[in-house]
């Protein structure tokens, strides 16, 4: 959920916006650790952070890369993920990586019939077909390490 961003942004801790809202610190924590909350809760929340019950139930996916988690991983494999998380469309990072992993092999594909016009749509094809693996590898990986 958006809540501890909208918090942060009004520069409150966890127990002032306990004590405006009427809730418990640990409901409080709960909730911006990804546990579902009551629509109660969530009007209190609301009205009291100046927004609405629909934006506070929105997710928001961050790859935190200030983890030594992150700072393992291959050099290689984090520059695939500088950036924005939401991008083109408003798909998240993991959806755009999808999209692009379909969207090249299915034209790697639609390439191999011609490699029997000339053999370097084969070649060709081969390449294409071979991104969009690598693509796939990529995205395995980070449902693999969980960054998504």
């Amino acid at each position: 959920m958006i809540l501890k961003k909208l918090r942060e942004n009004k520069q409150l801790s966890q127990e002032q916006l306990a004590a405006m809202s009427g809730l418990s610190v640990r409901t409080i924590q709960r909730i911006e650790g990804g546990s579902r909350a009551s629509l109660e809760s969530l009007k209190s929340l609301a009205s009291v952070l100046e927004t609405n019950v629909s934006t506070l139930q929105q997710e928001i996916v961050v790859i935190d890369k200030t983890t030594d988690k992150w700072k393992r991983l291959p050099l290689l494999f984090r520059l695939n993920f500088v950036g924005s998380e939401i991008g083109w469309l408003g798909l998240s990072r993991r959806e755009q990586w999808i999209r692009g992993e379909k969207q090249t092999g299915i034209f790697g594909l639609a390439l191999t019939p011609f490699s029997f016009i000339d053999s370097g749509f084969f070649v060709g094809a081969l390449l294409i077909v071979s991104v969009a693996y690598a693509i796939s590898f990529v995205t395995r990986m980070g449902d693999h390490y969980s960054i998504w």
